[in-house]
């Protein structure tokens, strides 16, 4: 038997499915299958299967890639199995304390602009000048985003537990886009069904760089202004990345379990690929210009 939270299962409601976070419970005791045709422009085709032995798995029928799908906890259903998710409110979720609390929306984000003096811009400006001597942060701005949040809160100690661990890797990385995906990623997340926009050198995923000038290659600019993300990720244990892989690949010690992202070198990783959406939070926009510009635009560069 399945609970849906939404209303109807239109192509509206589908569209939370197609990031992987299905927000559907189930108390099906046998192996059941659902396709779904939920693109309007046809292009997507999923299958949902779930057993009692394994976990929910969405394929694109299309692509042949797989992902985990995260379900509702049981406690937000009455014994009914009338939906209860509604009641759920902001207070619920644990927000990182440095957020500004009179900017939390109910459904999407808020950017909020950092103080150059605040502890938060100065980490960020020595991650980014490491290897950006030449250029100039004009702004930064926090993406204030509680349901991505959760959703990424929630992947961690799934991670922490199928590792048996208390940690999991998670840096902070940086991600070039043009300005037309900014807004969308702010949204909904790095989207991996996109991917290959700049090449697949090590899998096709969303790419992350330890190092700004390597992101920077893929920023566009406009008037002289570039935007730039940085990212908390959960690179997790990681492998050696191949173009061909649309997942990472099943570890040498578990087959059932595959490593957590692709890198171009396990011993000295710079670029990683992450193939769940779930594994990152689009954490601040950079936005910057030549160091150059700066001085000519202002008189000055805080830099």
């Amino acid at each position: 038997m399945w609970f849906s939270l939404a209303n109807s299962l239109d192509v509206n409601a589908c569209a939370g499915a197609v990031g992987g976070w299905l927000p559907l419970s189930f108390t099906t005791y046998a192996s059941r299958w659902l396709t779904l045709l939920i693109s309007k422009q046809k292009q997507h085709k999923w299958e949902w299967f779930r057993s009692m032995e394994r976990d929910m798995v969405q394929t694109n029928l299309i692509y042949k890639t797989q992902r985990k799908v995260a379900r509702l906890p049981k406690h937000l259903f009455s014994q009914g199995g009338q939906d209860r998710s509604q009641n759920m409110t902001l207070s619920h979720t644990v927000c990182p304390p440095q957020w500004d609390q009179s900017a939390l929306p109910d459904i999407g984000f808020k950017l909020v602009q950092l103080s150059y003096t605040s502890q938060e811009y100065g980490k960020i400006k020595k991650l980014f000048e490491k290897t950006m001597k030449d250029y100039c942060i004009l702004q930064l701005q926090r993406i204030q985003n509680p349901a991505l949040w959760q959703v990424f809160q929630w992947q961690k100690e799934q991670m922490k537990k199928l590792n048996k661990s208390k940690w999991v890797d998670e840096r902070l990385l940086f991600h070039g886009t043009s300005l037309s995906h900014v807004s969308a990623i702010c949204e909904q997340n790095f989207d991996w069904r996109i991917c290959g926009t700049h090449g697949t050198m090590y899998g096709k995923g969303s790419y992350f760089a330890r190092d700004a000038s390597y992101s920077h290659e893929y920023c566009s600019s406009h008037n002289g202004r570039y935007s730039m993300f940085v990212a908390h990720v959960l690179v997790g244990d990681f492998v050696q990345g191949n173009p061909e892989y649309l997942r990472p690949p099943p570890r040498a010690s578990n087959s059932n379990r595959l490593y957590d992202s692709c890198v171009d070198d396990p011993t000295d990783p710079s670029i990683f690929v992450i193939f769940e959406k779930h594994q990152i939070y689009p954490a601040y926009i950079v936005e910057y210009s030549s160091e150059a510009q700066c001085r000519d635009n202002q008189g000055y560069c805080r830099c």
